[in-house]
């Protein structure tokens, strides 16, 4: 028989035992107990609103702040959504935050390549001129534009709703400095190639030109959805109101006087859910323009 020899290698245990504990960062927990309360006291309202619309009305003017939804009802929604305008609501809201989001992304980035590209006389000038327009809240020309429209009878139209703010200030200052940021090499590498202004804005600009584009898209187009008071003093016909102004409304005729919170609640989560939805769909897009718009990488 054929005799095998065994080595039998010793195992050196590892010098630190199980038992060692490491110590506690009493500091980094303290952080993410804080983190979560404070996340959690900025979330409360939006929970107790979202609990209340599905609370009975008889059931919330007896314990207001109960964040316990039972008995459960959907009353409130069935009440906002059976009513047929709803659907008219959310179609104008996206009619203006659409055409007002294209045709601002138009005129800024148009303004904002002449600045960078076309000389022309009193440049500085005008630029200066126009980015004052960033420190005048809308408040302070609010009465002059509703007469304006009023002088032209335009009210409680697409038109009225959706030109007071087509040009942004603000819109044309960060395409600016993005536009200055592209080498101006490209632009004559093309115009030796016989391409036009026309041709560069197109074809060079714009294309580099997505990020900051996209993100302006997305804000604008929140920022428009999400109007309360141009709306409100604009669109007075039912068929005319936007989806944030007709919900409310439509809560103030149901509950008339009385404190009708669960409906109220709803009507503002129907207007809300939309906003949420768009928000998860593009949510990178939204973070990295944060960061673009913010200065960080």
């Amino acid at each position: 028989m054929r005799t095998i020899r065994l080595s039998i290698q010793a195992i050196s245990l590892p010098t630190t035992s199980w038992l060692t504990k490491k110590p506690v960062n009493w500091r980094q927990i303290i952080l993410v107990l804080l983190f979560w309360g404070f996340t959690f006291l900025w979330m409360l309202p939006a929970i107790w609103s979202l609990v209340t619309s599905f609370r009975y009305e008889t059931d919330i003017q007896r314990n207001l702040i109960s964040l316990v939804p039972f008995p459960i009802t959907t009353e409130h929604y069935q009440r906002i959504l059976g009513d047929g305008l709803v659907a008219r609501w959310f179609l104008n809201s996206l009619v203006v935050a659409s055409t007002r989001t294209i045709i601002q992304l138009t005129l800024c980035s148009l303004a904002a390549f002449a600045f960078t590209r076309i000389p022309f006389k009193g440049k500085r000038v005008v630029y200066v001129l126009v980015l004052i327009g960033i420190m005048v809240p809308f408040e302070a020309i609010l009465i002059p534009i509703y007469l304006f429209f009023a002088d032209l009878r335009m009210h409680n139209t697409y038109t009225a709703l959706i030109a007071p703010e087509v040009a942004s200030p603000l819109a044309l200052f960060l395409l600016t400095q993005f536009f200055q940021e592209i080498p101006t090499e490209l632009d004559e590498a093309a115009y030796l190639d016989g391409a036009s202004r026309l041709t560069v804005y197109l074809r060079v600009i714009l294309p580099l030109a997505t990020p900051v584009l996209t993100t302006l898209a997305i804000f604008t187009f929140l920022g428009t959805w999400n109007e309360y008071l141009w709306p409100l003093i604009s669109a007075t016909d039912r068929q005319a109101l936007t989806v944030t102004i007709g919900l409310r409304k439509l809560a103030e005729t149901f509950g008339h006087q009385t404190r009708d919170l669960g409906l109220k609640m709803a009507g503002a989560w129907v207007g809300g859910i939309s906003v949420l939805i768009f928000y998860f769909i593009f949510q990178r897009r939204i973070v990295s323009g944060i960061k673009l718009t913010s200065g960080f990488r």
